[in-house]
């Protein structure tokens, strides 16, 4: 009796989750005020496609890195966000046109009031890849040249 009990009560779970989000585990606290979108931010894109080279991991890892390190605060805020973006799946291939992509990219872009108003790819990631130092110091500084206009 309990083997056939058990699917029925995990599908009544997950219909109830889904028409009452207050019950999931996702939701915040009751009573807990919504943390508000800041005016400007600031979204780091990673954009790449589906197989990936050694290389193209390590650019994710150390934009991603450079970004955590240099900028906790402001991840935490929601100022910065990060974003890695498949490419090749179908809904994210018009990153290509819109930021003019040829090759796996890291791209600043400034969002004010919910549209994006500049944006910027930081095309020397490949020449760093091989000098992380130098790597951190570069997406550091285009983060805080964007920070610095908010």
């Amino acid at each position: 009796m309990r083997r056939t009990l058990l699917p029925l009560l995990v599908l009544v779970l997950a219909l109830v989750c889904a028409v009452s989000p207050g019950l999931g585990a996702s939701a915040a606290p009751a009573g807990a005020p919504a943390r508000p979108s800041p005016p400007v931010k600031i979204v780091a894109y990673y954009f790449h496609v589906t197989v990936r080279c050694v290389t193209c991991r390590a650019i994710e890892q150390y934009s991603r890195d450079a970004i955590d390190q240099g900028f906790r605060e402001e991840l935490k805020k929601g100022v910065i966000e990060w974003r890695p973006v498949n490419v090749q799946l179908l809904e994210n291939r018009h990153y290509i046109q819109d930021y003019r992509l040829i090759t796996r990219s890291l791209v600043l872009a400034k969002v004010r009031d919910g549209k994006e108003v500049e944006w910027r790819n930081l095309d020397k990631v490949w020449e760093l890849a091989g000098r992380k130092a130098d790597f951190f110091k570069y997406v550091q500084a285009n983060m805080k040249t964007y920070l610095g206009g908010i």
